[in-house]
């Protein structure tokens, strides 16, 4: 009987932590340490949430990139176009993915920023960032 009772709480609290990672992953957002590093201009902590090889396409450049390589392009992208602001105007769940559309403002201008990211053992990682010029 204690057995059985063990097995049915085992079974109630995987049940439950599944559940809530389902919720977590089919919800379409991205960590706000993601947008906040965006709209800090924080090329670091933007990169603590790319994948190992990430998709980097910038206005001047593209191309796959190692982790390290990308955090220093975007830290460059960052200081040629501090942030005024950066907001996410649409979000949601393609495929086995999480994307995210944000428009980016700088003191010149807009960027239109494409997160593409996916959630691997618990932690999102960003696999493609596109950063395109918006047209006003």
């Amino acid at each position: 009987m204690m057995k059985h009772l063990k097995i049915s709480v085992i079974i109630g609290i995987f049940c439950v932590t599944a559940a809530c990672t389902l919720q977590a992953q089919s919800t379409g957002t991205l960590p706000n340490e993601i947008l906040q590093a965006t709209r800090d201009g924080d090329a670091f902590k933007l990169a603590e949430f790319f994948n190992s090889k990430i998709e980097l396409v910038l206005p001047s450049n593209s191309g796959v990139y190692s982790k390290e390589q990308a955090q220093f392009m975007m830290k460059k992208f960052f200081s040629s176009y501090p942030p005024v602001s950066f907001q996410i105007i649409h979000q949601g769940i393609r495929e086995n993915a999480t994307f995210a559309i944000g428009k980016y403002t700088h003191s010149k201008g807009q960027f239109r920023i494409l997160f593409l990211a996916k959630t691997e053992n618990s932690k999102t990682l960003i696999h493609q960032l596109r950063i395109e010029l918006q047209d006003e």
